[in-house]
């Protein structure tokens, strides 16, 4: 095609004909133009084909995380509603409302549970790279949501480690045979039966038992509903990553 192009140039120059080999030469560079302009344009579409690629596996990459959070969230909720329980039932005890429930193990009162949510490590750094404003915005304030729900999970966390057990610690209601009562290389039931409720009923009406179960219930209280409202944004936000799909 160029030796066909250059042949006519050729032709136009040793004729003279100044006026149409410049015409000629115009059309040239107008198709030289024409077809780096379509190479451009491919270039580009093919650019813009990738780089949807690449936002739909990143929406893709955010609902994996949020639904793993959701299985997270939801097992949360129900462990603090079994402390809930727990809490409930102490304080019962403690008003002589209620009788010893061998349904309850005292000893999951010293259990702390950690809350391990993965969306906030995997997509803050990513949150400027999502063009779609309105999904940036709503996985901005997920993860608003998700350290609050953090914090208070943290909060009560501490509070077992430190106060609690600290409080059974120094009652003497740690029950040590219940530490070794299992063989020495089964630990499945080392965590049940360690406090002596005994003990405990002893200390129902001092003021640092009914501190104690004051702060576990706000505490836990409030963790469960940090909890709920991570979990309906959680819901807001996966009906949105799918729509985009």
């Amino acid at each position: 095609m160029i030796k066909f192009f250059r042949k006519i140039r050729y032709n136009l120059m040793e004729k003279n004909k100044t006026r149409k080999y410049l015409k000629y030469a115009v059309g040239e560079i107008v198709l030289v133009v024409i077809g780096i302009l379509i190479a451009l344009s491919i270039n580009n579409w093919n650019e813009e084909i990738k780089e949807r690629k690449i936002e739909e596996q990143r929406y893709q990459n955010i609902l994996n995380d949020i639904q793993d959070d959701e299985a997270t969230i939801n097992e949360m909720i129900t462990i603090l509603r079994l402390k809930q329980d727990l809490h409930y039932y102490l304080y019962e005890l403690s008003q002589n409302d209620g009788r010893q429930d061998s349904a309850f193990s005292i000893g999951q009162v010293n259990r702390a549970p950690e809350l391990d949510l993965v969306s906030g490590k995997n997509q803050l750094t990513e949150l400027e790279f999502i063009k779609d404003l309105r999904i940036r915005r709503e996985v901005n304030d997920y993860i608003k949501y998700e350290n609050a729900a953090l914090s208070d999970a943290v909060r009560l966390e501490l509070i077992i480690k430190n106060d609690v057990r600290d409080y059974f610690k120094n009652i003497n209601a740690s029950k040590i045979d219940s530490y070794f009562s299992p063989q020495r290389y089964d630990n499945s039931d080392i965590d049940r039966n360690l406090i002596d409720m005994d003990t405990v009923s002893k200390h129902f009406n001092d003021t640092d038992f009914k501190g104690l179960l004051m702060k576990l219930r706000m505490s836990t209280s409030n963790a469960l509903n940090t909890l709920g409202a991570l979990k309906e944004k959680n819901k807001i936000l996966q009906t949105i990553l799918r729509d985009k799909q």
